[in-house]
């Protein structure tokens, strides 16, 4: 299936969830009360029917205070996760990796996630590890692409050797490329309620362990605690129950997906089918300390919690029926390569720091060295007409390929090392980012105070660079300063617009990098509702497209018709007079803010008439195509970087 539709299943599947839900709050209300009348009929102290306890007050009560208790624990979980995926690695007891990081687990981490995001088009996410975490696990989270963190557990940085870990990577970059990243923390807010239930049933069942203290009560007072014990243990053990199955029915086979999708991305079955038998080869496997491992047991690479059942309740496929859906003939290979790992442990260091340890801190390279870009070597500016194939493009949105990766990889080699370490560190990131805006301003040779002074050197150093970098850079600049505390962002912000008004002209690049620094650093905002047909959308459309008509290089009458071949599809009413003037910055930021509200489904015609309105004569330059990516990330639809071997 392509990107569009497996992500509207997975938006599909959040209705399923709901259904789901509501069943089991049904039964599970059901449950309670039978097994209390089974208690109270046993005990002799209810003298009721079936039908006269089904019409009691005592049956409606008890079911209004089970309904409250899931409603309660779903809305205070929906609460707390409310800010991204942020919430989710601090609940898993995450820490948040420093950008500057020169430790080499890290850095090899930091450079295979960064390397994925490149590839794949997406914004880089957020790393966390989770350092009190020695068994081997990962997980991506948040709900939307701006507030996507990726969380791996000690045990990967220590156990995994790189191209182990970027099979892991690849599996959980597949989550947010196929949506389920939105979905996996909208079941831990809804299923929390059940959840909550059912660790009430586990503090009880740990709680008999204290049966001696009660055994010193007088029987009267014991014989009391047994009905509300039993009933409160069916509750537990009903909506563990429930949570569990609701949860295999919406994961199970999606990691399948996921890693098929890791294979496609890496061109390495190998990398993720050692992965995952690493998790059966160390005694840690794949199981979280952490106390909210069962919530998060659905979105993680592995099992977090010992399952009984597991037929019918895990959340993922055995691990051994994984590695024969990659590749059959991988166990045997794999089980012979882990004996010779263990004999040698004793006597290496972790495997992910000596995939490090022959790398530059800033860079960690592919175990086979790739050839360089030869557009990077000499400079590449992005002045030269490129040939390029419109529906290869609009294919590969959301679909990475081999070629992608390797491409990342040798790309975020290109970088200079001095703009990397830069881009890495909060205190000078900001300052790579000015430069990237001033690109387009070189008449600009002096900045208001507020700007740091060494962005007009950066921006010398960037015109000088590879144009093929400046997307990538952005992002890791964006990444870094995620972090910073909110006023710092907002002042990032603010400086932004303010530089790209300096010369009294906004170009489309500028507003479009101007919009990915406020999605990315702005707060987090509640998601709006879904829109669901183009009609209220017609200006928004018009806004777009006689934008990216305007940049095209035609003349006024090639735009022109350019622009109504387009619009046709959508409406008959003439919106040609858009074509008379530049968009304003705040139509266009309307007009993408709405569209970014579309279906899946509805994004994909939006998306492709975006790559007709730059490539109708079969090439661009590479700005065109830089800016063509710029607005599908704003789209939140990727779109990998066009491959370009040479000049």
């Amino acid at each position: 299936m392509s990107f569009y539709q497996n992500q509207d299943n997975a938006r599909r599947k959040t209705g399923l969830l709901i259904f789901y839900f509501v069943s089991a709050v049904v039964l599970i209300v059901a449950a309670v009360n039978l097994s209390l009348f089974v208690v109270f009929a046993f005990s002799g102290e209810s003298g009721l029917s079936l039908g006269q306890w089904v019409r009691s007050p005592l049956c409606w009560g008890l079911a209004a205070v089970t309904l409250g208790a899931i409603v309660f624990g779903s809305l205070l979980r929906l609460a707390q996760l409310s800010k991204g995926g942020v919430s989710v690695a601090l609940m898993a007891g995450g820490t948040p990796l420093d950008p500057a990081t020169t430790r080499p687990q890290e850095k090899v981490l930091q450079n295979v996630v960064e390397e994925m995001a490149i590839a794949s088009g997406t914004p880089v996410p957020r790393i966390f590890v989770m350092r009190d975490e020695p068994a081997i696990n990962a997980f991506v989270a948040g709900t939307e692409s701006r507030n996507t963190v990726l969380a791996v557990t000690q045990g990967c940085l220590d156990k995994l050797t790189r191209d182990e870990l970027q099979g892991v990577i690849g599996h959980e970059f597949s989550h947010i490329l196929n949506g389920d990243m939105k979905l996996n923390v909208r079941l831990i807010g809804i299923l929390a309620g059940i959840l909550f239930i059912g660790q009430i049933g586990e503090f009880l069942l740990r709680g008999q362990s204290r049966r001696h203290y009660y055994g010193r009560r007088s029987n009267k007072e014991g014989n009391q605690l047994i009905p509300l014990g039993l009933a409160l243990m069916v509750i537990g053990y009903v909506g563990l129950f429930f949570g569990r199955l609701i949860k295999a029915a919406i994961s199970r086979q999606r990691e399948f997906l996921a890693d098929a999708s890791s294979v496609q991305f890496t061109r390495n079955p190998e990398g993720i089918a050692s992965a995952l038998y690493a998790i059966q080869h160390y005694s840690g496997q794949s199981l979280l300390l952490n106390a909210h491992a069962e919530d998060m047991n659905h979105m993680c690479f592995g099992e977090t919690v010992t399952m009984h059942l597991s037929g019918l309740l895990a959340t993922h496929p055995p691990i051994e029926d994984r590695i024969r859906t990659i590749d059959n003939g991988l166990l045997p290979r794999l089980k012979a390569r882990f004996r010779k790992r263990a004999e040698a442990d004793s006597h290496q260091v972790p495997a992910a720091a000596e995939s490090a340890s022959t790398t530059l801190p800033t860079s960690a390279a592919p175990a086979t060295a790739a050839p360089a870009l030869s557009v990077a070597a000499s400079g590449f500016t992005g002045s030269h007409p490129i040939k390029a194939d419109a529906a290869h493009i609009k294919a590969s949105v959301g679909r990475p390929t081999p070629e992608h990766v390797d491409y990342a990889q040798r790309l975020h080699q290109q970088i200079p090392p001095n703009l990397q370490s830069l881009a890495h560190q909060q205190h000078s990131a900001d300052a790579v980012l000015y430069g990237l805006l001033l690109l387009e301003s070189p008449e600009i040779t002096r900045l208001p105070v507020a700007l740091p002074a060494e962005s007009l050197a950066l921006r010398d150093e960037l015109t000088a660079s590879s144009a093929l970098i400046r997307l990538p850079l952005l992002d890791i600049c964006l990444a870094t300063l995620k972090t910073a505390d909110a006023e710092r962002r907002q002042t990032i912000i603010k400086n932004s617009v303010d530089l790209i008004k300096l010369d009294r002209k906004i170009t489309l690049s500028e507003f479009v990098a101007c919009f990915l620094i406020q999605q990315s650093l702005s707060d987090i905002k509640r998601p709006q509702r879904s829109i669901k047909s183009y009609q209220p959308l017609e200006p928004a459309l018009a806004t777009l497209f006689s934008a990216l008509v305007q940049v095209s290089g035609d003349s006024k009458d090639q735009q022109a018709d350019n622009f109504q071949n387009i619009m046709q599809y959508y409406c008959q009413r003439d919106y040609s007079s858009q074509l008379q003037q530049p968009p304003s910055p705040k139509g266009l930021n309307q007009a993408l803010q709405q569209l970014k509200r579309l279906t899946p489904l509805l994004k994909q015609p939006v998306v492709d008439a975006c790559v007709d309105c730059i490539l109708h004569d079969g090439k661009a330059v590479l700005k065109e195509v830089e800016l063509l990516r710029a607005i599908c990330e704003a789209l939140e639809c990727p779109l990998p970087p066009l491959i370009i071997q040479g000049d």
